[in-house]
């Protein structure tokens, strides 16, 4: 009676103990995150980290407490992407060219910008045309000179301002010396044959129509303006964080409803634990109030790895979306690590005015680990300075960086030309 009752105490005593190493955070990294919380005077309510332990279940502090998301948002409107199209989805522009008018159809495309106009112009150029009477445009084209760069806000784009883009583009000799200077310059950068040392073009008017006027019709010429891969679209904005790129795919999927929809049903997430008002991060006013895109960190550590999982079966890796610390630019430029740590995680950054985050995947000698780090406080140096520490404590936890090859690809927003 004496040894049963012994034995079944040993065994509740190790139940107790491995139930406690799974529920709990490690103890040196909870305690390296309540230091550093200390020195730089962040309030511990409003911070969270979470990452996955040796054994893939996840740990550290205030894991399902809600916390404002930032850019780190964008690897989530990435997941949706890749599931909802496919990683190999390209953006095809159609040209209608008849006689000397033109229509075009479009995409959706979010980097109709100026890069890939003067792509476009050039390659017209290259197939003999220089002049249009009128060209003629559909509501799914949305162009944005600035559509490469990083935008705080996003622009309101309408069929007037599509139409006067399309004229300051195409009317060649009415451009200024700044824009004459930004072809020339971009002309230089892009690979050999793409783009003509000098362009010429006119046009007298640029107007939306509702349906095709070229559709059905055979004597029509039809011209292909394709996108680079979309995998390949989805590792720019996450290198540069991309706010408008991010926001038009996440519009084109369906916007919040449908994204909200999407997790309940694909995932079994509720709008209590995560909800997205834009696929970019930024925020939005609804009624006057403020609304950020929230989630907790074990939710966002949980669908990293399931990009992650997705991005493999698609016979690719992470890095191929997801931004490279040492290698990749971008957000990362002005961040430090250890040397060593070069090509052994990926990430993605995110700040606002009152938020500062970082969440991606690291390559440790001990596996794969996910992790995220929330900071929800106006000091972004401190909480940058705390995100910077807390990876090289995962790292020293996880037995220390693995790193994976890893070849550095330039971007540009044409692939193909035009056909």
């Amino acid at each position: 009676m004496k040894f049963g009752y012994i034995l079944k105490m040993n065994l509740f005593i190790i139940i107790i103990i491995i139930f406690a190493s799974q529920a709990f955070p490690s103890e040196k990294t909870d305690l390296a995150w309540e230091k550093l919380l200390q020195l730089s005077e962040l309030p511990g309510v409003d911070q969270a980290y979470c990452y996955t332990d040796s054994q893939g279940v996840a740990v550290g502090e205030n894991l399902d407490r809600p916390v404002r998301l930032a850019s780190v948002s964008k690897l989530i409107t990435s997941l949706w992407a890749l599931e909802k199209l496919g990683p190999n989805y390209t953006y095809n522009t159609k040209l209608f060219i008849k006689g000397n008018n033109l229509h075009i159809a479009g995409s959706f495309d979010p980097f109709l910008g100026n890069e890939k106009m003067f792509f476009l112009i050039s390659q017209l150029n290259e197939l003999g045309y220089t002049k249009f009477e009128i060209i003629t445009f559909d509501k799914k084209i949305q162009i944005n000179p600035d559509a490469e760069a990083h935008s705080d806000e996003y622009p309101i784009i309408t069929r007037a301002s599509n139409a006067r883009n399309l004229k300051m583009y195409f009317n060649t000799k009415n451009w200024p010396i700044e824009m004459q200077a930004n072809y020339i310059q971009t002309a230089s950068k892009a690979p050999a044959d793409k783009f003509r040392k000098a362009v010429q073009f006119e046009i007298r008017d640029a107007q939306y129509v509702d349906a095709n006027p070229y559709e059905n019709d055979p004597e029509a010429k039809i011209l292909t303006l394709t996108s680079p891969k979309l995998y390949k679209y989805l590792k720019q904005i996450n290198v540069q964080s991309n706010n408008y790129a991010a926001h038009t795919i996440f519009l084109q999927l369906g916007g919040e409803a449908k994204f909200e929809n999407y997790l309940e049903q694909r995932y079994g997430k509720s709008s209590e634990s995560i909800h997205f008002y834009t696929g970019s991060g930024l925020p939005v006013l609804l009624n006057g109030i403020r609304k950020d895109n929230y989630a907790t960190c074990e939710i966002i550590i949980e669908l990293i790895t399931i990009l992650k999982n997705l991005t493999e079966r698609k016979g690719m890796k992470l890095e191929d979306i997801v931004a490279v610390p040492g290698s990749d630019g971008g957000t990362f430029s002005k961040r430090n690590f250890p040397a060593d740590f070069k090509n052994s995680f990926v990430a993605k950054t995110g700040t606002l005015v009152n938020t500062s985050t970082l969440a991606g995947a690291m390559s440790t000698k001990n596996g794969i680990s996910f992790f995220g780090i929330f900071n929800q406080t106006t000091n972004i140096t401190a909480a940058v300075n705390v995100q910077n520490e807390m990876i090289t404590s995962l790292m020293q936890e996880m037995g220390g960086p693995l790193a994976f090859s890893y070849m550095l690809n330039p971007f540009h927003t044409f692939e193909e030309n035009l056909f």
